[in-house]
């Protein structure tokens, strides 16, 4: 039997999981967390070989992660969650997860993560493994700064060139603003600007303009629908 610790603060959604794992009952053994604080406790009174994580329960996204690694260093960790991949399945494998899958997925992804991690292999998801796969990359300094962009970094950077602020660019991509004024810090530290224009002069400089351009219109399509014209200006309707 794998020990399973199961860590989820709403209690339908553990039901739903456990449902879930009914599949896997002959072979995991499975205890259940409703909080950090029950996590935690659990873990200093057993050691599980396989946990299942929200890491949003603690409030502190996929720094989790990293702490369960701490104190539990030879556990399985399987992120189940509702935290975007782009934005957090990186850190959080960097972290010490061995797989990453959004609540969203089907019940035949699940399945198989459950089965893929209980058992210590790898699982993440074509999106993640294609991101991964880009921030594998070592970089060179003879690279140009953007070429070491994640996606989502380099979708936050096309909207602040075609003139969207932190609010308006959260409202298409349907993300917090903090996290966006996250991402555009980052990509400003790396090209190594200060201010949205001389993030302008750089896409000119670098041809990236056209790309931006591109970029901003599909998520502009993808937030309000195929036949949706993003104006001049980039500006979102944020009240609508």
């Amino acid at each position: 039997m794998i020990r399973t610790l199961m860590a989820e603060a709403n209690p339908v959604a553990r039901l739903g999981m456990r449902s879930l794992l009914g599949a896997h009952a002959d072979v995991l053994e499975i205890d259940e967390a409703g909080s950090l604080d029950e996590l935690l406790g659990k873990l200093r009174e057993r050691y599980y070989e396989f946990i299942i994580v929200e890491p949003a329960m603690s409030g502190a996204g996929t720094s989790l992660v990293g702490r369960l690694r701490e104190l539990s260093p030879w556990s399985n960790l399987l992120v189940l969650t509702e935290l975007d991949e782009l934005s957090f399945g990186v850190d959080a494998i960097r972290a010490g997860a061995k797989g990453y899958l959004m609540k969203t997925a089907t019940r035949d992804e699940m399945r198989t993560a459950v089965r893929r991690v209980a058992n210590g292999r790898l699982y993440f998801s074509k999106a993640l493994a294609t991101e991964i796969e880009h921030c594998a990359r070592k970089f060179d300094g003879r690279n140009k700064p953007h070429e070491s962009f994640r996606k989502r970094e380099f979708q936050v950077f096309s909207l602040t060139v075609c003139g969207m602020t932190p609010i308006e660019s959260a409202y298409v991509l349907q993300m917090r603003t903090e996290q966006v004024a996250d991402f555009r810090h980052s990509v400003m530290s790396r090209l190594g600007v200060k201010t949205p224009h001389e993030m302008v002069e750089y896409a000119t400089q670098q041809g990236l303009l056209p790309e931006c351009r591109n970029v901003s219109s599909e998520l502009w399509a993808g937030r309000y629908g195929q036949h949706g014209v993003m104006p001049e200006s980039g500006r979102a309707p944020v009240s609508a």
